[in-house]
């Protein structure tokens, strides 16, 4: 093998590599996507979304959903709906418009349920309706 073709294979190896290698940082670093973007895995209301979840809560995090219900109360940091749902919202600005007892439609994030409160919470809420 002449000392060309030596040179060419070294340089597409170490091109491929540097290929490879930006796309790994690219994939690995990107930002995740936003609440907004994404289409809700489950669409119901918050009476039939808790009985859902207590059968199998593990399944559902992380998962979107979008939820109706009522705003039993309605703090700086967040809303409850029908006293059991917790939702946190990406704009607190949101809130603002929000009063209690209004019926409304938030598609959220479900990150858990915390056992202390009884409530399941869900993050990075957007009010749909």
């Amino acid at each position: 093998m002449s000392l060309l073709k030596k040179n060419k294979l070294v340089f597409i190896v170490v091109a491929l590599l540097a290929i490879g290698v930006g796309y790994g940082y690219q994939y690995i670093f990107m930002s995740p996507k936003k609440v907004v973007e994404i289409t809700p895995e489950f669409t119901t209301d918050a009476n039939e979304f808790n009985n859902l979840i207590d059968e199998n809560l593990p399944s559902w995090i992380g998962k979107v959903v979008q939820i109706t219900g009522k705003a039993t109360q309605v703090t700086q940091d967040g809303i409850l709906l029908n006293g059991s749902i917790y939702c946190q919202f990406e704009n607190s600005q949101d809130i603002q418009s929000i009063t209690k007892n209004q019926n409304i439609v938030i598609k959220g994030k479900l990150v858990g349920f915390d056992e202390l409160l009884m409530e399941t919470k869900l993050n990075q809420c957007i009010i749909i309706q």
